[in-house]
């Protein structure tokens, strides 16, 4: 399934930037790293309850609704059928809509720290302009569009990475590589 492979694959990409770090950290010595002794940030619980509220701005009143049932849609498109299919159909989109939702609160804090609190405050009062509710009614089906641009433009690189990794490496059946001879 389309959405599986697209979870799998964004779970085996951050996987392996995962990994890497960790391979990057461990040459170090306790004493080559450097220790950073950060002030507690007074404004941040301000910051962050503004945070959410610019969140729920910026995604429209009926995001749930809009979310869910753009994900119906797409998943409609998908050409599987039988029991599973029908099972993923009515199961994935409200999971989908908890997901984002959980999201939204995960993200308030990133916000909170990233942006100062007039910059919060302004992207507020632009989402309550008119303009502002126009762009965020637009907000879900920009997200699909986008998801779909990204979906194949990743999978286009995925592609042209493999075909040339395996140009270069023998990479089998079973997914083992080997280098091959430079003649």
């Amino acid at each position: 399934m389309t959405i599986i492979r697209i979870l799998a694959l964004g779970l085996a990409l951050g996987a392996a930037a995962t990994a890497a770090q960790a391979q990057s950290n461990t040459g170090a010595s306790r004493d080559d790293r450097l220790a950073v002794v950060a002030r507690p940030d007074e404004g941040l619980g301000r910051r962050s309850v503004l945070a959410r509220e610019l969140l729920e701005l910026s995604t429209g009143p009926n995001f749930a609704k809009e979310f869910e049932r753009a994900m119906v849609e797409q998943m409609g498109k998908l050409d599987e059928k039988g029991e599973e299919a029908v099972w993923v159909r009515t199961n994935m989109p409200p999971m989908l809509t908890r997901m984002a939702t959980r999201l939204m609160d995960d993200l308030a804090p990133i916000y909170a720290t990233v942006f100062t609190e007039e910059e919060i405050r302004a992207q507020i009062d632009f989402y309550r302009s008119p303009i502002g509710r126009s762009v965020a009614s637009k907000t879900v089906s920009l997200g699909v569009a986008s998801q779909e641009a990204e979906t194949t433009a990743m999978t286009s690189l995925l592609e042209e990475f493999e075909a040339k990794y395996c140009a270069q490496f023998d990479c089998g059946d079973e997914g083992q590589t080997a280098a091959k001879s430079i003649r």
